[in-house]
């Protein structure tokens, strides 16, 4: 059985071969491991390494695993399918922003070409008699902007692009 897993930003393939239920032969590159397992509750295992004895605890969630060799913590990171094949998740080039109610632009802070930062407030609008800043979800450059101040948008309606 073979496994990938990232520890510093550096990748590990490792393949494991059961020879009995606890013993297992892991290969690392060339290297070859004789190992033995012991486990002691659901999160804490013993592994005998070539008559090295470890005791390991693993906690885990959705993007890396926590990983305690004899009391020397470690953080493996998980990685998803996209990202293994790729190599990286990229952002999208072009992310558009389009409001979800009805409403009335009352302001627009930036044109189109201008460069903004994540967070930066791109316009107000107003809906149900409340102004709402809308703000850009990412760093780049805004290569439309749809409405102008005064400007009333419906539902869906495109309200910026940014790149």
């Amino acid at each position: 059985m073979d496994f990938s897993f990232w520890l510093n930003d550096k990748e590990f393939r490792l393949n494991l071969e059961e020879k009995t239920e606890s013993d297992i032969l892991v290969s690392l590159g060339k290297r070859k491991y004789h190992v033995s397992v012991e486990f002691l509750s659901p999160d804490e295992i013993l592994l005998n390494i070539d008559g090295k004895i470890y005791d390991i605890i693993i906690n885990s969630n959705s993007s890396y695993y926590s990983v305690s060799v004899n009391g020397k913590p470690f953080k493996i990171e998980r990685k998803s399918a996209q990202r293994i094949l790729k190599g990286k998740v990229e952002k999208p080039k072009k992310q558009d922003i389009r409001t979800s109610m009805p409403g009335q632009v009352v302001k627009v802070f930036v044109e189109e070409g201008s460069k903004v930062k994540e967070g930066q407030p791109i316009l107000v609008l107003e809906a149900m008699k409340m102004q709402n800043e809308i703000k850009s979800p990412r760093s780049g450059i805004i290569i439309t902007i749809n409405p102008k101040a005064g400007d009333s948008v419906e539902t869906g309606s495109l309200l910026f692009s940014v790149e």
